[in-house]
């Protein structure tokens, strides 16, 4: 506990969230971002693993060795960015008792989110936006920041309607 009360949910705002639990569905989020980007790393290096680079093992401790660190910071970096955009969006939808729309609402942000993220870095490293986005870079990259989002706000709902209300 963070030291906030927990308060019941209102009966017109059924899928609101406190300060807190909104805390801890972010950290959610980027902690699934994280697992996600580690199986991601992992898969490819083994697809990617061969002449000239060596056995699998050697590219998966490369591909980790770079793609964690980076990948870690400059997630936690767009998750702090992106969190007013998502209270706004978690504001709005408190009154929506569908999953259904909660969950096609955040899925398409991350979506976004994660493409937007891919055009900046085109964009900052002088690159080809016609080669980057016909590769599966930055559609893989929207999954992982759909997926993302999606679980953090699944975790959190879970976490929060199982326990009772204090």
């Amino acid at each position: 506990m963070t030291g906030e009360l927990r308060t019941p949910r209102a009966a017109e705002e059924p899928m609101a969230f406190t300060r807190a639990e909104f805390r801890q569905g972010a950290f959610a989020a980027w902690g699934a971002f994280m697992i996600l980007l580690i199986a991601t790393l992992i898969v490819t290096a083994v697809l990617q693993s061969g002449l000239p680079w060596g056995p699998p093992l050697a590219t998966i401790v490369l591909y980790l060795m770079f793609g964690v660190p980076i990948g870690g910071v400059v997630s936690a970096l767009v998750t702090l960015a992106a969190a007013p955009v998502v209270r706004v969006i978690a504001r709005r939808l408190a009154r929506t008792r569908r999953i259904s729309v909660h969950v096609t609402v955040y899925a398409a942000f991350g979506a976004l989110l994660g493409l937007i993220l891919v055009s900046v870095s085109v964009l900052l490293t002088r690159g080809d936006y016609a080669y980057t986005f016909s590769s599966p870079l930055p559609w893989a990259t929207a999954a992982l920041c759909a997926l993302a989002l999606v679980s953090g706000w699944g975790w959190t709902v879970w976490r929060n309607r199982c326990r009772p209300a204090r």
